[in-house]
């Protein structure tokens, strides 16, 4: 098990298209056994990423929703949410 973290530009490749989907998939499959850990603010920059992409008309109101739901639901039970405090924040 190797553990990875993931910052928004990385995570969004899951829920939405785009050069390096592939390889975000192969991390976050279940058989990987990876630990996938996140920052916080990472949850509202990746639901910012997809609205951008559908005012931009690059996806549909309806994949960004199915995209959201699925996000949600990872956030909660998939990754490892840390806190990005400034004792961490500061650490070199």
């Amino acid at each position: 098990m190797a553990a990875y973290f993931f910052d928004s530009s990385a995570l969004v490749k899951r829920y939405a298209r785009e050069t390096g989907t592939a390889w975000v998939f192969s991390l976050v499959r279940p058989s990987a056994d990876h630990r996938l850990y996140i920052a916080r603010i990472t949850g509202v920059e990746v639901v910012s990423a997809l609205s951008r992409r559908e005012r931009a008309g690059l996806l549909t109101s309806s994949s960004v929703a199915k995209a959201l739901t699925r996000f949600q639901r990872e956030f909660a039970n998939k990754y490892v949410v840390i806190e990005a405090l400034q004792p961490l924040l500061q650490r070199r």
